[in-house]
């Protein structure tokens, strides 16, 4: 109902999509390989995806993680909140770490609702020169 996502990071992109598509949401993160990725490789990654530019990365769409250290010690930032100002903001450490400082176990992500409609737009130049020296703007 909130559109927030908890899953472990074992879970297939493709997976996830699927399962929020049903339910009336999307997955911020799209990419080529997203029927074998997994979310905990994602987020310890970074990944863009095809996505990027409309949601932004993952430290925006990431409300937690649960990570275990090398220690074993299980650190628990899996919050669900969309607003969160209690404490450090640790999950940003382990979003891109690519798994240095620790594993990716769980993960919260905000999911925005799916879209109605999509549009396509085609446009196309005569030949390269036209795109270096004309600027088309659209209104």
């Amino acid at each position: 109902v909130s559109g927030i996502l908890v899953c472990e990071a074992g879970c297939i992109l493709e997976n996830i999509m699927s399962f929020l598509d049903n339910e009336g949401f999307i997955m911020p993160l799209d990419l080529g390989a997203k029927g074998s990725c997994q979310i905990g490789g994602n987020v310890s990654t970074n990944a863009g995806g095809l996505r990027l530019v409309r949601y932004g990365s993952l430290h925006g769409s990431v409300l937690g993680v649960e990570a275990v250290l090398a220690n074993g010690t299980v650190l628990d930032m899996l919050k669900t909140l969309r607003k969160d100002n209690t404490g450090y903001g640790l999950k940003h450490l382990f979003i891109g770490s690519e798994g240095s400082l620790g594993i990716v176990t769980k993960v919260s992500i905000l999911t925005p609702p799916k879209l109605s409609s999509v549009n396509v737009a085609f446009l196309a130049c005569k030949d390269y020169s036209c795109c270096q020296v004309r600027t088309v703007f659209l209104f």
